[in-house]
């Protein structure tokens, strides 16, 4: 039996307390021997496969359970940060030069008290007054040396809902509004020469990004061209995806890289992942390739030893299975945290200054420490003991502003490999993905199988017609096919469908087809051929699969249904297939066996794979406006688009986007499936664009948003759940007209 260690407890500190919220805390070499001890846990070689199994889960679910975070939290989970000009007096005192460090108004967020917010004890710093006695002089070097500047660029990086950076933009706004300076005749000269502020925001978590743009401060500040705000992924992005058109120094457009004077990381790279890693290691250089010849780096994370990692690396098996690498934690929450020792940040950020080559391309330390605090509650008088490490850099004046081949922002070859291998990467997917069990499958189990009313659902005003035939029941429990149906129904016989990138085929489509071949009695033998008294009156559908892999087609035309269908003697329906890629300007040559006056063209999760978006007006000839021109062309006067598609950040995206080398281009990503096959995520403008600029009118267009959390008695547990908190699922459905007269 493993020895049982205690942890260092603040209660043994000899220190007084004077009403004083946090006072510094020293630990002994018996207090650091012991919470050594406590870290050390030998695990099993099978407890350690099962770690590396949780950290790849971790890995690919940090955005999905941040992004969950903010939608549970709100901006009501951390206060705001006022505390920066004192933490680090020569980057931001220049905004703060003429107030006392001991401003109540510094301080006003403080009187909570939140003791419970564990990650926010530090919205506290120097609430007991600076622990500085040179500030003044850093603070007035500082307005010395930015006010010669007409422009400072900050970039914070894992800014969350802004509570670091909104007080910075409020302040300075206050400044260059007062001619006195904030009410301070002494200040009112030197606010005169402050300079101009730009802010760049950025953060993984869309709901983050969103709720910072929502908020009134950063609004203001936004349409004053002072701000920016991103989401973006510090350990997969380079900062020259991020463009940036703000300001003076930067009138033409540009990137973030090289670009900052600040740069900000305030508890954001310990949740990235454990150290070392190759996360960690791309976070810090992208980190670094933001800052121009000269910029600053400040930092400020969580330290070896702190007490939330002595609670976090308990001995229960729970306990056990939040540990994911060495200091190294899951939370309750599914985001993750990791706990510096200095020599880490050294080695991700700081140069060797010893004379070699080695590491000539990071950033010189100029301060690197750990903060030592015990915290008290004042309402019960219960202590915690924090440790953080905070640092600041510089990227040396002579330094290059040339980025790594690995890391430079260049989308182009991998776009141009996508289009020339994207048939035979969707053939590969077909035979390794499709499923090959329909082959050896007989018709009613086809449709025992694989019946799917997906298509009834969605599009009720254009399939509800058919909704009686293959589903009696669903149908008496829904709205009634008629109230969907157009006024003129009784007048249609048939329904002509082309079914676009119809991969090995839609259930609904070939369900309908079977079910109403075999119950009009036009089927392959004998015993199928007699037709069922009162059926349901709808119109006779016939449907042309169309998709670019021939392996899909080939997979199509095993399928039982198909070829019940496709053997039929009766004209109740017809169907077709054709291999064919929908996106190129021979289409229409090589189509001719396709109707030219089609009802309705299917497009369910098709135009993302073919490629990215690109503006139809200054790209005419992209594969997605080549795609919707020829479908436009396949339909009659007033014939239907139907679609649905990924919409942006939806879950796959945030998964996909903290897969370091899944990125193609912005918003377009190799899917994890092994084949290479991509997926675009679209915004709800873009598609409208698209349709528009092709020839039709927007009948419906929405986003259509669902969230699935985990249920049932493990709901709770990240090590059974696959490592997500709640995926959030978003798609774009719309029905777009073409111009003519209605169906």
């Amino acid at each position: 039996m493993q020895k049982q260690h205690q942890m260092p407890s603040a209660s043994s500190t000899n220190q007084q307390w004077n009403g004083e919220i946090w006072i510094d805390d020293n630990w002994t070499e018996e207090e650091k021997n012991r919470a050594l001890a406590h870290l050390k846990l030998n695990k099993t070689p099978q407890e350690q496969i099962h770690q590396q199994k949780s950290l790849r889960q971790f890995h690919r679910n940090s955005t999905t359970n941040w992004n969950a975070f903010y939608e549970q939290n709100q901006n009501k989970f951390f206060k705001d940060r006022h505390y920066l000009h004192k933490a680090f007096p020569l980057e931001f005192g220049w905004l703060y030069h003429h107030r006392d460090p001991l401003d109540a108004n510094d301080n006003e967020d403080i009187c909570r008290n939140n003791y419970e917010e564990e990650d926010d004890d530090d919205a506290a710093d120097n609430v007991n007054g600076s622990s500085d006695e040179n500030y003044s002089t850093k603070t007035l070097q500082s307005l010395q040396h930015w006010s010669q500047q007409n422009e400072v660029h900050i970039v914070e990086i894992g800014c969350g809902v802004g509570n670091a950076i909104l007080p910075m933009l409020e302040q300075h706004s206050r400044l260059k509004s007062s001619p006195n300076g904030d009410d301070d005749n002494d200040g009112s000269k030197d606010a005169a020469l402050l300079p101009e502020l730009h802010i760049h925001c950025l953060d993984f978590a869309p709901n983050a990004i969103r709720i910072l743009k929502n908020d009134s401060r950063f609004r203001a500040a936004l349409e004053e061209g002072r701000a920016t705000a991103h989401v973006y992924d510090l350990s997969s992005m380079h900062p020259s995806s991020i463009p940036i058109q703000i300001g003076h120094q930067y009138p033409q457009k540009t990137t973030l890289a090289n670009s900052a004077d600040v740069a900000i990381l305030l508890f954001c790279i310990s949740a990235i992942g454990p150290h070392p890693s190759p996360e960690l290691t791309r976070a810090a250089r992208h980190v670094m390739d933001m800052l121009k010849p000269g910029g600053i780096l400040v930092i400020r994370d969580y330290g070896r030893f702190d007490e939330a990692q002595l609670k976090l690396h308990g001995k229960t098996n729970c306990n056990r299975n939040k540990e994911l690498g060495n200091n190294f934690y899951r939370k309750g929450d599914g985001t993750g945290c990791y706990y510096f020792e200095l020599n880490d940040l050294k080695e991700l950020f700081g140069n060797n200054n010893d004379g070699s080559e080695a590491d000539d391309d990071k950033l010189n330390v100029l301060e690197l420490e750990y903060i030592q605090r015990v915290y008290r509650n004042r309402a019960d008088g219960k202590t915690r003991r924090r440790v953080w490490v905070q640092g600041r850099f510089q990227k040396p004046l002579h330094g290059s502003t040339a980025v790594t081949n690995q890391s430079t922002h260049n989308f182009k070859p991998l776009l141009e490999e996508f289009y020339n291998t994207s048939i035979s990467r969707w053939d590969m997917y077909y035979k390794t993905q499709g499923d090959s069990t329909l082959q050896n499958m007989s018709l009613n189990e086809a449709l025992a199988s694989k019946f799917s009313n997906n298509l009834l659902q969605i599009f009720p005003e254009e399939f509800g017609r058919w909704q009686a035939l293959v589903s009696p029941k669903l149908a008496r429990r829904q709205i009634p096919a008629a109230d969907h149906q157009p006024e003129n129904e009784t007048s249609i016989s048939s329904v002509t469908v082309i079914d676009v990138g119809c991969g090995i085929g839609n259930g609904t489509l070939l369900n309908i087809m079977a079910i109403q071949q075999m119950k009009m009695g036009y089927g392959e033998s004998k015993s199928d051929c007699e037709p069922e008294k009162s059926l349901p009156k709808c119109p006779n559908l016939r449907v042309h699969f169309v998709d670019a892999s021939r392996e899909a087609v080939t997979r199509l035309i095993s399928d039982p249904r198909y070829n019940y269908v496709e053997s039929g003697h009766g004209d109740c329906t017809t169907t077709s297939h054709h291999v064919l890629d929908i996106s190129t300007p021979e289409f229409p040559a090589a189509s001719k066996e396709l109707p030219s006056s089609a009802d309705i063209a299917l497009l369910v999760f098709t135009l993302s794979s073919l490629g990215p978006y690109q503006h139809p007006h200054t790209h005419p000839t992209s594969k997605l406006q080549y795609a919707l021109r020829n479908i436009a062309s396949a339909l009659k006067p007033g014939g239907v688009v139907l679609f649905r598609d990924f919409g942006r950040y939806d879950d796959d995206q945030l998964q996909l986007s903290s897969s370091y080398g899944s990125q193609i281009c912005d918003n377009f990503y190799f899917r994890d499936d092994d084949t290479g096959t991509a997926v675009y995520f679209f915004d709800l403008e873009e598609v409208r664009e698209l349709f528009t600029t092709a020839g039709f009118e927007v009948i419906q267009l929405e986003y259509i948003t669902r969230p699935y959390s985990k249920t049932g008695k493990h709901a709770t547990n990240l090590t059974v759940n696959g490592g997500a908190v709640k995926r959030t699922r978003i798609w774009i459905h719309g029905r777009f007209r073409k111009f003519g007269i209605s169906l």
